[in-house]
């Protein structure tokens, strides 16, 4: 019976290294990652979360463009 406690400790003892040692690898990928490729790593702004000004800029020249492409494929 002592044996079987031991051995359940050690699985949970093994068990326990190995999700630790996936965490700290998945850190190093991580970080791996962003060096490689800090632009890709930035956050980027949710349209929510921008100035009212950038909203406001951001539908108008949206508008002009497909105003643009509706023009350019009414021409053809």
């Amino acid at each position: 019976m002592q044996g079987d406690t031991a051995l359940i400790n050690e699985r949970k003892d093994l068990a326990m290294t190995e999700r630790k040692r996936s965490a700290q690898q998945q850190i190093a990928d991580e970080a791996e990652r962003k060096a490689q490729n800090p632009n890709g790593a930035r956050q980027m702004i949710a349209d929510s979360q921008a100035d009212p000004e950038f909203q406001e800029n951001h539908r108008r020249l949206r508008a002009e463009r497909i105003a643009r492409e509706v023009e350019g494929k009414a021409g053809r």
